[in-house]
């Protein structure tokens, strides 16, 4: 009993001086440079509030223009929601989508009482070609690119009625029409902060409760598309984040990226790692590692960058604390949030990461690509 108090005591210094040599040589700045930083990320946040409800508000405007108003409004309760994106001229693609995949019965059936997360013909101007225009949509032949848009679509809608009041505030999810793939490729999840609503982290909400005598429209900035891979997967096809690949496979955590879960991983890059001392510098390092304390202090840096739950960049609040699945009571990393972006700031960390590309949807949880490595 002795010798094993002892070994902990040995271990728990040896993790303890590692965690702080790394912390060293990323974060040699100065308390005042710190509170900088902290306002500097605070000022971005807000900015960037302020300037999505402005393009939320100067948006309804517009809709309001081209939707008739509310003597509109009151008549479209009587169309379907065939009937009403038809009436519109900004779901010109979104029309051509629902005929060339055969969805305008299901769509137009008194049946439905359903929720359509619409997205506008600009949403669809950012897919590829031939999905980009309501042009090149009708122009399809190819049965397999047919079948992949009617699982766009299907994606889009919810079975049941749900108005603005009804979602819930925070972050929820809600499982669509689309047939289910793989794990959870057919479930949405959304964000609902600061009076603004996200699907997915990336697509605004730009209107809702466009009332239908069959179910509700709600409009949407961008077309969502279902995630088809997990953590894991998406983590080994991205060069930049080898290292993490490395350190993952070396701790024995690379499974549990690959199988079922809800995950948010903030993923550090290669140039993130390059900062900490070696070993835990590059994957070359990494992979010889052989000393077991330095493998426990590794896989509890990598819990760090894990919560078991999926926040999205829009979910990280403006200082949040967020619990990670590091041993705790040091496991709380703080949560700037961004629209594809924000940042986080780890315990002995002096500056925030930023975090580019944000909201990467995977069938297992969601990946937040940052520039610096968060220790505990």
């Amino acid at each position: 009993m002795m010798k094993k108090i002892i070994l902990n005591s040995v271990l728990a210094v040896v993790m303890s001086g590692l965690l702080v040599t790394s912390c060293k040589k990323q974060d040699n700045i100065e308390p005042a440079e710190d509170q900088n930083d902290e306002l500097a990320v605070r000022a971005e946040a807000e900015s960037t509030v302020n300037q999505r409800t402005a393009e939320v508000n100067e948006f309804a405007r517009e809709f309001e223009k081209v939707s008739g108003g509310a003597s509109a409004a009151a008549r479209r309760q009587q169309s379907n929601i065939v009937e009403i994106a038809s009436s519109l001229p900004i779901f010109k693609s979104l029309v051509a989508a629902v005929v060339k995949t055969g969805l305008a019965a299901t769509l137009s059936s008194e049946a439905l009482d359903a929720t359509v997360f619409a997205p506008t013909d600009a949403a669809f101007a950012q897919l590829p070609h031939p999905f980009n225009n309501a042009r090149n949509i009708a122009a399809i032949t190819d049965p397999v690119q047919i079948d992949a848009l009617r699982n766009v679509l299907l994606y889009h809608v919810l079975g049941t009625e749900v108005k603005r009041r009804e979602i819930a505030r925070g972050r929820s999810s809600a499982v669509t029409l689309k047939p289910a793939g793989a794990a959870n490729d057919n479930t949405i999840y959304i964000s609902n902060n600061l009076g603004l609503i996200l699907i997915n982290g990336n697509s605004p909400v730009l209107i809702t409760d466009v009332d239908a005598s069959n179910g509700v429209i709600h409009v949407i900035g961008s077309v969502l598309q279902s995630p088809s891979q997990n953590i894991a997967t998406i983590a080994i096809g991205t060069p930049q984040l080898s290292t993490l690949v490395a350190a993952l496979v070396k701790t024995d955590l690379a499974g549990v990226f690959a199988g079922s879960g809800d995950f948010t991983v903030f993923a550090p890059t290669n140039r993130a790692f390059s900062r900490l001392d070696a070993p835990f510098n590059n994957a070359a390092n990494i992979n010889a590692i052989s000393d077991p304390a330095q493998v426990t202090a590794l896989a509890n840096i990598l819990k760090y960058h894990v919560v078991a739950s999926r926040y999205f960049g829009w979910d990280l609040g403006i200082f949040l604390p967020i619990e990670t699945i590091a041993p705790a009571p040091n496991n709380r990393v703080v949560g700037v949030l961004g629209l594809n972006g924000g940042y986080v700031k780890g315990n002995r960390n002096n500056r925030f990461s930023a975090i580019h590309p944000a909201n990467v949807l995977a069938t297992n949880g969601v990946v937040h690509i940052i520039d610096r490595v968060l220790l505990p």
